[in-house]
């Protein structure tokens, strides 16, 4: 056995069999981290009969002269299970990195370690800690079974799944379904966006992430776009809409206070009185809302009558699956629940054209409710979602030596290169 380097052909085409791929584990995102910090290589394990039997996208970062570490986004694509094969892997894969002078490399594998029930809690549908076993005996350094987003990428996630005949909107729960009503009835829509959109999408979601700029989905839009990989979306209040339905809803509701007044007159002695003036109360209630959505919505026409974006979401399309990327709004209008319509629109579209898994991306393993991030993982789990534990990041060490001077001298580092307010 012995470790090659691979053409980026080479790898997509092991990778197109590999059972757990995911799409960090591409050349395409190879070639855009290697825009962007690091320099993409393709490794793989070829056994005695010449058979590419293991192969890893390796991201290499030159720290300075001397000390460079590599990361294997969402780990290597091997059989995890197969100890043996993880084990010579590993041990040849150190050999190959230390003539190249690399300090270590971290993976963090999209294995789910346990499942969990939308509470938190553990149950026994999935259980992979037999393959943490095998990393940990094969000389791994894990990271830890952190809860938050501590890691390279998140260890906990939000996945829906669904069956082919599954109506998206049924999944949701009701908190959800109430804001997808309330966003439509407030005249959003979804528009797709296209390369010239990017700055516009940029300016809604830099906020999320400081460190990924401008350029950094321009270059995504450009060499995940060649493969049909990457869409943005745009979620935009039409103001003449949202004037038409607040409208709809008003006159609906005043033809339903009238009869409801007549019906009041007509049994002001009878036993149902009560109850008749309760729904006529409930009703008074909605008529105001309506009215104030009325005046509201002309108002927002007026200022804006071609409609105003407010919120953008960016998606990966791959192995059958729509990653979420990142999402952002514009704070001002969040109570049009833009983000809520985006979502549910976007996989009930996918949904359609045959995907039936999203992942939603990253939550916090802490349940508790006042915990830091519970209103995220709220809000995602709200769209059907279950909990996906993986197995966490690891570290290989390559020079145990480079690597502990590289830890202590790397606070320093940081320290040097933070910007000066």
């Amino acid at each position: 056995m012995e470790i090659r380097q691979l053409t980026a052909e080479e790898f997509d085409n092991f990778a197109k069999n590999y059972p757990y791929k995911n799409f960090y584990q591409t050349a395409e995102y190879g070639t855009l981290m290697d825009r962007h910090a690091f320099n993409d290589y393709y490794l793989g394990l070829i056994d005695d009969a010449n058979n590419l039997v293991a192969a890893t996208l390796i991201l290499v970062n030159r720290v300075m002269i001397g000390y460079k570490w590599g990361y294997c986004p969402r780990g290597y694509l091997i059989d995890y299970k197969n100890e043996e094969l993880v084990r010579n892997f590993t041990d040849l894969i150190t050999q190959y990195l230390k003539k190249r002078n690399f300090m270590f490399i971290k993976i963090d594998p999209q294995i789910i370690y346990k499942s969990h029930e939308n509470t938190g809690e553990v149950n026994t549908l999935v259980d992979n800690e037999s393959i943490y076993n095998i990393l940990l005996n094969c000389g791994y350094q894990h990271g830890g079974f952190n809860l938050n987003f501590e890691n390279l990428k998140p260890r906990w996630n939000a996945v829906v799944t669904c069956k082919t005949e599954d109506k998206i909107f049924s999944l949701f729960s009701k908190e959800i379904r109430n804001k997808v009503r309330k966003a439509d009835n407030r005249g959003v829509e979804v528009i797709k966006g296209e390369p010239e959109n990017i700055r516009d999408f940029y300016e809604l979601i830099s906020y999320k992430n400081e460190k990924r700029k401008l350029n950094y989905y321009l270059d995504m839009f450009e060499i995940f776009g060649k493969s049909d990989m990457f869409d943005i979306f745009f979620a935009r209040i039409n103001t003449s809409k949202y004037i038409e339905k607040s409208k709809n809803l008003y006159e609906k509701e005043e033809i339903r206070n009238n009869e409801l007044n007549m019906s009041l007159e007509e049994n002001i002695d009878s036993n149902n009185k009560n109850t008749i003036i309760k729904r006529k109360m409930n009703s008074d209630s909605l008529l105001n809302s309506y009215k104030q959505s009325v005046i509201k919505s002309a108002e927002l026409f007026k200022s804006n009558p071609v409609g105003i974006v407010v919120a953008a979401c960016a998606v990966v399309k791959y192995n059958g699956e729509i990653f979420f990327l990142i999402d952002g709004l514009d704070s001002n209008y969040k109570d049009y629940c833009p983000n809520h319509y985006l979502k549910y629109i976007l996989m009930d579209m996918y949904h359609n054209q045959g995907y039936n898994r999203f992942n939603l991306n990253g939550i916090s393993g802490d349940f508790t409710k006042g915990s830091k991030y519970y209103d995220l993982t709220r809000f995602k789990l709200g769209f059907g979602a279950h909990v996906e534990e993986y197995l966490g990041e690891f570290t290989l060490v390559i020079n145990k030596g480079k690597t502990n001077r590289y830890n202590r001298i790397n606070p320093i580092i940081e320290w040097v290169n933070t910007p000066v307010l």
